[in-house]
């Protein structure tokens, strides 16, 4: 190649790279102004957010500002609508409630309490003067509805007979649209009295209409408890003068030993006994009944103020039965036993009725314990009374039949051992031989001791063989007394084998598993043997008489046959 070719080629690059020299100075002077406006813009941006901030949350607040005026009047409208409420729901108020349809009647009163509750936050006399109107037309709605209650509560609160119903879950209450309503209105009412401040006295109010509905159901036990007692008290013997409350034990005692008995008490017929089984099912029912209407925090003091009163009248007429038993011939004891075993039935569901009430729960329990007392004293007033019969008023009769004090006994005794059940627990209770306290035991009428001391029935039939050989002692003590001898052999062998007639019957009634354990059986043969001996002495003894009598004749007037062997 020749030698001004590369002369050429150099020189061109030494333009080009002039070139490029040039446009790399303008650039760095083109970044350099453009940086130089970037920091002026910065600093203007700085400036102008320095500027802007303080708009920015004036704006903020304005903004607050606006939202809580927009909400004030809207409140505002809500509260000048409260204070036309009075206007708007005094008519429904007035006209009452419909019994079909009772939801818009108590949406009324729930605005009324609405527009009360934001009324009471003005402090304006015009927010207290609707605040006036409002209150009265809540008290006269809240009296619509209590009086709508009572109706409804009322229409079936007028007295059962409680007899005619087996068990408590058949007592007929409400029908069960009317329950359902009064379930909620009993609802309604304590909710809304509690929060306006209007003493409705809900519990008052269903406590004193149940509580004449009780009572009335009652009524009828309570008047034939008290025909009985003044049916069967005791009046004055016709050769008795002086007859007071202190001689009523006396009198009593008189009649079992002379008069004979011939109305003796049957199972289960007791009046007090009945109204005892019906008050239970009464209470049970009514406790199931409140609580279906009444709402829970009332009901148990609701249930409580209802059957306060008609339990204390039968507390009171449970006194009068308990006096008369005091005062009453042995043979009311069957009554009374009668009684006492209905209440240990009871005690316990009338204990759990009545728990929270300890004062009311606690007067059924004194009252068995009281009966409870006086049967354990009637059993050995029994043996006292056969070891010490006859005195001046009951002395034996001179005709030589049965005695009546022997006959009433034997009577009393058959009937006794109907109750063996109860009369088992009560006499463990009291503890083997109580009844021979004081008494010798070497009488020839006392038997050592029960066969086994820590069974009831082993010390139930030491006392019927006392009761026994007491008797059969009696009837020793009788023959006495006859101012004849051989009327003295014909009152014992009469009366003793009236005695020995009557175990003989009752023995081995139990071999027949559909027959009850009779009197013979409980007392065993050997009481029996021991009477059979001694009405074989005293014919003996009344042959004897004859034997003196027929001497007294010639024996030769005397045909073969006729002469005593």
């Amino acid at each position: 190649m020749p030698a001004e070719s590369y002369i050429y080629e150099d020189g061109d690059e030494e333009a080009e790279l002039e070139f490029l020299r040039e446009s790399l100075e303008q650039m760095d002077n083109l970044t350099d102004k453009t940086t130089q406006l970037l920091k002026v813009f910065d600093i203007r941006l700085k400036n102008l957010g320095r500027i802007i901030a303080p708009i920015y949350k004036s704006t903020q607040k304005l903004t607050r500002l606006y939202d809580n005026i927009e909400a004030t009047m809207g409140t505002l409208d809500d509260i000048l609508l409260f204070f036309n409420v009075a206007k708007d729901e005094a008519a429904t108020i007035h006209a009452g409630p419909d019994e079909s349809e009772l939801l818009p009647y108590l949406d009324s009163i729930n605005r009324l309490k609405d527009a009360s509750d934001a009324l009471r936050q003005l402090d304006l006399e015009s927010a207290a003067q609707s605040r006036k109107e409002i209150h009265e037309l809540l008290r006269i709605g809240l009296g619509n509805l209590s009086q709508l209650f009572n109706q409804w509560l009322k229409q079936h609160s007028g007295g059962i007979d409680p007899a005619a119903y087996v068990n408590a879950s058949e007592i007929p209450t409400f029908p069960t649209d009317t329950l359902k309503l009064l379930s909620m209105l009993a609802t309604y009412l304590n909710l809304v009295n509690d929060e306006v401040s209007y003493d409705l006295r809900l519990t008052k109010t269903y406590a004193t209409i149940r509580t004449r509905h009780l009572q009335k159901s009652l009524a009828q036990f309570s008047e034939m408890c008290s025909m009985y007692v003044r049916g069967n008290s005791l009046e004055p013997l016709p050769n008795q003068h002086g007859y007071d409350v202190a001689s009523r034990n006396s009198l009593a005692e008189i009649r079992f030993c002379t008069i004979r008995n011939e109305n003796w008490y049957e199972p289960s017929t007791s009046p007090f006994a009945q109204y005892t089984i019906n008050i239970v099912k009464l209470f049970q029912a009514e406790r199931d009944l409140v609580r279906h209407i009444m709402p829970t925090v009332i009901s148990d003091e609701t249930f409580f103020a209802t059957t306060e009163r008609p339990f204390e009248a039968y507390i009171a007429i449970g006194e009068k039965i308990m006096a008369f038993f005091f005062s009453s011939p042995m043979y009311e004891v069957l009554h009374a036993l009668d009684v006492y075993g209905y209440l240990l039935e009871t005690e316990s569901v009338m204990a759990a009725l009545l728990a929270p009430n300890k004062n009311q729960s606690a007067n059924m329990a004194k009252m068995a314990g009281r009966l409870q007392a006086h049967l354990t004293k009637s059993f050995v007033a029994l043996t006292v009374l056969l070891r010490s019969p006859f005195k001046e008023d009951t002395m034996p009769k001179q005709t030589g039949g049965v005695n009546e004090l022997v006959s009433n006994t034997l009577t009393f005794l058959s009937y006794v051992i109907g109750y063996k059940d109860l009369l088992v627990s009560l006499f463990l209770s009291m503890g083997d031989g109580h009844w021979n306290q004081g008494v010798s035991q070497q009488s020839p009428h006392v038997s050592h001791h029960a066969s086994d001391p820590s069974d009831g029935l082993s010390i139930f039939q030491h006392y019927l063989r006392d009761v026994i050989d007491a008797l059969s002692f009696t009837i020793d003590q009788g023959g006495k007394h006859m101012k004849r001898p051989a009327l003295q052999f014909v009152f014992l062998i009469n009366n003793h084998s009236y005695l020995a007639r009557a175990l003989r019957d009752t023995m081995y009634a139990g071999d027949d598993e559909s027959q009850s354990v009779g009197l013979g059986d409980l007392v065993g043969r050997s009481a029996l043997l021991r009477i059979e001996s001694q009405i074989e002495r005293s014919r003996k003894g009344y042959i004897a008489t004859w034997k003196a009598l027929m001497s007294s004749f010639p024996a030769s007037s005397l045909a073969p046959a006729e002469k005593l062997s």
